[in-house]
């Protein structure tokens, strides 16, 4: 079968550009898959969060107070950040405007010079030289020597020009840069008065809550209630993440076994299996740790699952393949959202106390298809 030349064409474009094709594809159809994970967490957790007793409004109400204190230090480090940045900034231009003041002062003196030196010669100097009784050679060779002198000064005079105009500009930029300070530094101070008022009604809300699991047996159903909400929460997101693809190069969760870091730096205040006072056993480790102290991925993975969680506080979940997943919770406020693939070592959260704690800390986790690990046997250290 004989083929034309632009049957050939058409063959060899549509298999060039097949790979794109069904690469896009696929990539919608994870984009999809990942919106719909998105909407059946977000439906689980209205499921949960529903208020059934005075003690479930509380939670409620700690979720949002909580919520808002994270929201509002995330802005406070924005804020500082790009006040940083600025000052910076601002550093710099006041650099270029002392260099540019010496270039200033330096050109004025030689500007003076040169018009000193053209008043003393007077406007004639062409006609001077043409009018006295010399060589025709000399002539020429001083008149070659008086346009390089003009030209020069014209020179002189268009740099001093130029460098006012840059001074003026840089100096335009300082008083910008200074203004943009000054309101920055308004906002932070009403931020961190907006903090302040949601720490209070965070402190009143957990006095309230303490009365209500002051016995034994309110603390225990607080606590079985933790442990239910988050176990449908990770079987949901195992039942949902099933059919995403992860990368071919992406190195084994389980060949990392007892070599990765634990995920932030501190004493470890329980062991995996321990049992707790009221008779539940841990099923991850407390690491405490100072507020703010940065939480890394352990390893490379998918971000599932990135929010609050009543019990669990400020949530996230990485996805690494083959069923497994790290969970990390009590955050002060998470930096990744669903979806995101994040590096080993990356910084996916900041310590905190949300959920409740009288004491800043990282709850942290490693499961297979959802029954935990023994973070010891992962984790160096």
């Amino acid at each position: 079968m004989k083929f034309s030349a632009y049957a050939i064409a058409a063959l060899l474009s549509a298999l060039l550009f097949a790979p794109a094709c069904f690469a896009q594809a696929a990539d919608e159809e994870q984009q999809a898959r990942l919106a719909e994970i998105k909407q059946r967490i977000e439906t689980l957790q209205q499921e949960l969060n529903q208020v059934k007793s005075e003690r479930d409004q509380l939670l409620k109400d700690l979720e949002a107070n909580e919520k808002d204190i994270s929201e509002l230090l995330q802005r406070i480090d924005k804020i500082k950040s790009d006040m940083q940045s600025r000052g910076q900034k601002l550093q710099e231009l006041k650099q270029e405007e002392k260099q540019l003041e010496e270039s200033r002062r330096s050109m004025q003196r030689r500007v003076e010079q040169e018009v000193a030196a053209a008043y003393r010669l007077g406007r004639q100097e062409q006609i001077k030289l043409l009018l006295n009784q010399q060589d025709p050679q000399h002539i020429a060779r001083q008149l070659r020597y008086h346009d390089y002198f003009l030209k020069q000064r014209s020179r002189v005079i268009d740099d001093y020009v130029s460098t006012l105009s840059e001074l003026e500009t840089v100096s335009s930029g300082i008083q910008r840069e200074q203004d943009t300070l000054a309101r920055e530094r308004d906002q932070l101070e009403d931020k961190r008065r907006a903090l302040t008022s949601a720490q209070q009604a965070r402190q009143r809300t957990l006095d309230k809550l303490a009365t209500q699991l002051a016995s034994k047996s309110g603390e225990l159903d607080k606590l079985h209630g933790d442990r239910s909400r988050l176990q449908r929460l990770v079987d949901e997101v195992g039942r949902a993440i099933a059919n995403l693809i992860n990368p071919s190069d992406q190195t084994p969760f389980a060949k990392q076994r007892g070599r990765m870091q634990w995920p932030t730096q501190g004493r470890r205040a329980n062991a995996f299996g321990q049992r707790r006072a009221n008779g539940i056993t841990w099923t991850g480790v407390t690491i405490r740790a100072n507020e703010g102290n940065p939480v890394q991925a352990i390893h490379r993975g998918r971000v599932v699952f990135s929010d609050y969680l009543r019990g669990q506080g400020m949530l996230i979940i990485l996805d690494h393949g083959d069923g497994y997943m790290s969970l990390y919770g009590h955050n002060q406020s998470l930096t990744r959202a669903i979806g995101e693939w994040v590096e080993r070592g990356d910084t996916i959260a900041k310590v905190g106390n949300t959920g409740g704690l009288s004491h800043s800390g990282l709850y942290f986790e490693i499961r297979r298809h959802g029954k935990p690990q023994d973070p010891t046997a992962w984790c160096r250290g």
